[in-house]
């Protein structure tokens, strides 16, 4: 309708004015003048009819094509949010399984929550945090006088959950040359930036040997048998205050600490606690720790202009302290270290130090 006016308008206008320029034409001339007028008035008509139907079809294709987008809009929407209920269904179900009575209803729980985690990247820290949760509850590590089924199948789901949780934070040797590095793992099975609150646990036989975390919370954890955290790379906080290692050595050799790492209070029991070779890059709080069999740090070194946001102070088991790397001083290159040849300082670099026992006789230093 507005196309047929406008072009009615043109014709009618262009006419008018062509026909009123032959006003002062007599006979054949008049005619002809006129003829000619009124071709050029439907040739203006034409063209401006044809302007109009192509700002139409264009029209008509935005129209198309928007309302095709906003139904794919709506169709992802749609799926989407029919996804989430199906997560939503699976999580809730796996975690009902997971609070159930039976051994193998709480196993199949864990597995459905891993494989959850697996698949959608969005959900993996809340499933981590239940899983933790669930390691949180109260366990005695000791064998029951009654009831050692019930006990022993409890101790197999409390494995399978801590293995669920390590498994997924292992850094590959193919990857041990990039840990000074903030390069993601290749590892579709590696799960990054993940979180452990793990305060007040029972863990048993925790094994989180060559484990990449973002943040752990130990506080108050009991760890029960051989604990190995050999070359773990602790980026953010690691929390260990008021920790007890029960029945094993608290192996830390090789491991990485970043932001602060605190052992205020923790409780290495009878075992030697063994830093050799560890990283410290951040805030160190090992001094009020018990080490019932001593504590080595032979070859450890800490970075020395670190972050202090969080804090500068350094507090070292008594006996140990840091010193500066002299001139013509190679860094040494532990056996149990994961330095490569590119990482590693250069002799006289000021960016690290090195830890040391103290030499007999000698007063301790501030802070020590």
């Amino acid at each position: 309708m507005l196309g047929t006016t406008a072009v009615t308008a043109a014709i009618s206008l262009s006419m008018w004015g062509l026909l009123a320029q032959t006003n002062g034409l007599n006979g054949a001339a008049r005619a002809t003048a006129r003829l000619d007028a009124i071709k050029t008035a439907l040739t203006v008509g034409a063209g401006i009819g044809g302007a109009v139907a192509l700002l139409l079809t264009l029209r008509r294709q935005w129209l198309s094509e928007h309302e095709q987008i906003h139904r794919e809009e709506v169709d992802a929407s749609t799926e989407h949010d029919a996804t989430e209920r199906r997560i939503t269904e699976l999580y809730t179900a796996a975690a009902s399984q997971l609070g159930g009575d039976t051994a193998p209803g709480r196993l199949a729980g864990l597995y459905a929550l891993e494989r959850l985690a697996q698949d959608h990247t969005a959900h993996r820290q809340t499933i981590v945090n239940v899983i933790c949760a669930y390691l949180r509850m109260p366990f005695e590590p000791e064998p029951p006088s009654a009831d050692m089924a019930a006990w022993s199948e409890e101790r197999v789901v409390r494995l399978t959950a801590q293995q669920i949780l390590t498994d997924h934070l292992i850094v590959s040797a193919e990857e041990a040359d990039e840990w000074l590095s903030d390069s993601p793992s290749a590892d579709p099975k590696f799960w990054p930036g993940i979180e452990l609150n793990l305060a007040g646990a029972t863990l048993l036989h925790f094994e989180f040997a060559m484990r990449r975390a973002e943040l752990v919370n130990f506080h108050g954890t009991r760890f029960v048998g051989y604990t190995n955290s050999s070359h773990a790379e602790l980026a953010g906080h690691a929390y260990f205050h008021r920790a007890r290692f029960e029945g094993g050595a608290g192996n830390f050799r090789g491991a990485w600490f970043g932001l602060r790492v605190v052992f205020s209070g923790a409780d290495f029991g009878e075992h030697r606690a063994a830093f050799d070779g560890a990283t410290f890059a951040g805030m160190v709080f090992l001094k009020d720790a018990t080490f019932g069999s001593g504590v080595s740090l032979d070859d450890a070194r800490a970075l020395a202009d670190f972050n202090t946001n969080w804090g500068s102070e350094r507090q070292w088991p008594p006996g140990w302290r840091e010193r500066p790397i002299t001139e013509n001083e190679p860094m040494p290159r532990p056996r149990l270290g994961r330095w490569t040849r590119a990482a590693q300082p250069t002799p006289g670099d000021e960016t690290w130090t090195v830890l040391v026992r103290d030499e007999p006789g000698q007063a301790p230093e501030p802070g020590q």
